[in-house]
């Protein structure tokens, strides 16, 4: 009879053993696919607040370090849980669906790198209306129905591109056509100001140095949510532009890959001077190789930290400056190989 009781008590313990086994497996299965629920993947931690952060390419340098920077924000003086929501997941999700999900999910406030169309300006909408805040970061959009836009002012990042052509032109030292990937319609229209500032401040610059050479400036319209017309786009003005040298301003991160490739592919590099926006691993290495001239970029953990500090304010009090601006950095051949560091093969 003792024996039996033993192995009774021994089964017992195997069973109990193969259960938290089990629930331990399937808590780490949930975290890796994201199924797990905030209160369960916080466990013990409590916060006060629960905060998505979503955009449309979430897997670069970038991005997590503006995700670093919120969490870090959140975790040390905001007392808020930061998500990325929706990302690092198997399956890919677009912008509309992720901030779906998060108004769904009933998170306190929402951090969006808007994309400006239709359907992402009625989601914000539907989330002001459920008493969400949403602070757009780097690309605004709906700008009458979000609390904060955090990021460059485009008409004074307009005036810095204007400084580095300015460079390029007493290098080349001849006529030479400048053109700006723009977005077509009204889709961004911080990038139409950001032309805005670039033109205005470089034609104020060649008529005070009296520059003896022309440097037309001209907008070329691109559907950024269509690579395939951008990329046919950019193939035409590298085959069509042979005639003259070309400076080339690419505003995004995509778009400065794409027009690196084309150089590369139709024997322009050294001919078209292309300026970047933002960084990644192929852009910082185009610099380097002396395909890409530089990329203007931000500090992601600044902006991240400016992104959780104006949700909490307008959580706390009711209100927040509509505008926080952050800081940028030119990346060239002189500083690249710092940036690169920071990149894995």
């Amino acid at each position: 009879m003792k024996k039996e009781k033993i192995g009774w008590a021994a089964a017992v313990c195997f069973l109990l053993l193969l259960f938290g086994v089990t629930v331990y497996m399937l808590r780490a299965f949930q975290r890796m696919t994201g199924t797990v629920s905030q209160e369960e993947s916080m466990e013990t931690e409590y916060y006060d607040a629960y905060y998505a952060l979503i955009a449309e390419n979430d897997d670069t340098v970038l991005w997590n370090s503006v995700y670093e920077g919120a969490k870090q924000e959140g975790s040390s003086g905001c007392d808020a849980c930061v998500e990325f929501f929706g990302g690092r997941l198997a399956s890919d999700y677009t912008l509309a669906e992720k901030l779906r999900m998060a108004i769904d999910a009933g998170v306190d406030g929402i951090i969006l790198n808007g994309d400006g169309s239709p359907e992402t300006e009625r989601l914000v909408s539907e989330a002001r209306d459920k008493g969400i805040p949403v602070v757009t970061v780097l690309n605004d959009s709906a700008e009458d129905i979000r609390q904060c836009f955090v990021g460059v002012n485009s008409y004074n990042l307009g005036k810095e591109y204007a400084d580095r052509i300015w460079k390029l032109l007493q290098e080349i030292g001849r006529d030479c056509q400048v053109q700006v990937l723009v977005s077509s319609g009204d889709a961004d229209p911080g990038k139409n100001t950001l032309f805005l500032g670039l033109r205005d401040t470089l034609e104020d610059r060649i008529e005070e140095e009296k520059w003896e050479f022309e440097a037309p400036v001209s907008a070329i319209a691109v559907d950024s949510g269509d690579a395939f017309q951008t990329e046919e786009t950019i193939r035409k003005l590298m085959i069509e532009g042979t005639t003259q040298t070309e400076i080339l301003v690419c505003l995004s991160e995509a778009d400065t890959r794409r027009a690196c490739e084309a150089a590369v592919d139709y024997n322009r590099v050294g001919e078209v001077r292309i300026l970047g926006y933002y960084e990644s691993r192929q852009v910082l290495e185009g610099i380097e190789k002396d395909i890409i001239d530089s990329t203007i970029t931000v500090e992601g953990d600044q902006v991240g930290s400016l992104c959780v500090q104006a949700l909490t304010e307008y959580r706390k009090t009711g209100y927040v400056n509509g505008y926080q601006p952050v800081d940028t950095y030119l990346i060239d051949r002189e500083n690249v190989s710092a940036y690169l560091e920071q990149y894995p093969e």
